[in-house]
């Protein structure tokens, strides 16, 4: 059995003292109180009767949980996101029968509130469900990194990634729930390093093919293919500006093991070379 768990700022444990980094605060308009990843295979029960001073949100990577808020109940598995109010009685167990990996942000600020109605969070707790094409677990690593280095500004620059990582997650849940292509969205996002076709993808909404691309051009505005594709050159252009991978690396992951054909449909798509996007998102 392994139980590991990183914060950063405070140092409350998933499992105790839970409350030691709870503070309310309207100084800033947003800050981060504390943050991290917990990682664990060993069962265990979070119960804060009282709830906590700040907001917290919960990310899962991997696992799942039984997780209770507020009278509402419901089960966080890989791409669930919960978003905890202050003083609100918040549950949730781990059964340890596979690994448990989440991301978790406590935080508060004068523009919290404002900014979780502008993203159409408005009904607290909120439980969510997103798919991760990289960005959000990589803006909490930029978030730890600028505690870890204390960076300038380090704590400013948390902020602007937990702004971040919400509007992310507000983006991605309404895309998903606004459109009538809900299944195949939601297997588009998972799986666009893998190789996906149109007839895969209509048979998954009982469509034909030609019915499918017309749907999704009128509620995506472009053809499956090109949405594919700027999904796959949208997280290329996050990991060669927020990651030391090489550009091989980058291209495997975002579905293309040929690095000169991934060179080539880069520079079309985005206008420069990845080096040269990478060189220009570095200075």
């Amino acid at each position: 059995m392994r139980s590991i768990s990183c914060h950063f700022i405070a140092d409350p444990s998933p499992i105790a003292s839970i409350n030691s980094c709870s503070v309310a605060s309207d100084k800033y308009p947003i800050t981060v109180n504390c943050a991290g990843n917990f990682i664990t295979d060993f069962p265990f029960t979070t119960d804060n009767p009282t709830g906590r001073e700040d907001y917290y949100l919960l990310y899962m990577v991997r696992g799942n949980m039984k997780v209770w808020a507020d009278g509402r109940e419901g089960l966080a598995e890989s791409g669930s996101v919960f978003i905890f109010p202050p003083h609100t009685h918040y549950t949730y167990t781990y059964e340890g029968k596979e690994p448990l990996d989440y991301l978790w942000a406590h935080f508060t600020g004068s523009f919290v509130k404002e900014l979780l109605t502008e993203c159409g969070i408005c009904e607290l707790p909120y439980f969510g469900t997103v798919t991760d094409s990289g960005r959000i677990s990589n803006r909490f690593r930029r978030m730890f990194e600028a505690f870890e280095i204390k960076a300038p500004l380090f704590e400013r620059r948390a902020a602007v990634c937990l702004e971040e990582i919400i509007l992310e997650l507000s983006n991605a849940d309404r895309l998903i729930k606004k459109s009538p292509l809900e299944i195949s969205l939601r297997y588009i996002h998972s799986a666009y390093s893998e190789k996906i076709s149109v007839p895969q993808l209509a048979a998954m909404e009982n469509l034909s093919n030609s019915r499918y691309i017309a749907l999704f051009n009128k509620h995506l505005g472009m053809s499956p293919t090109a949405y594919i594709i700027k999904l796959r050159m949208n997280t290329a252009c996050e990991l060669l500006g927020s990651t030391d991978m090489s550009i091989k690396q980058v291209g495997m992951l975002v579905g293309y093991p040929d690095s000169h054909f991934f060179s080539k449909l880069f520079k079309k798509y985005i206008g420069l070379s990845p080096n040269e996007y990478r060189s220009g998102a570095n200075v």
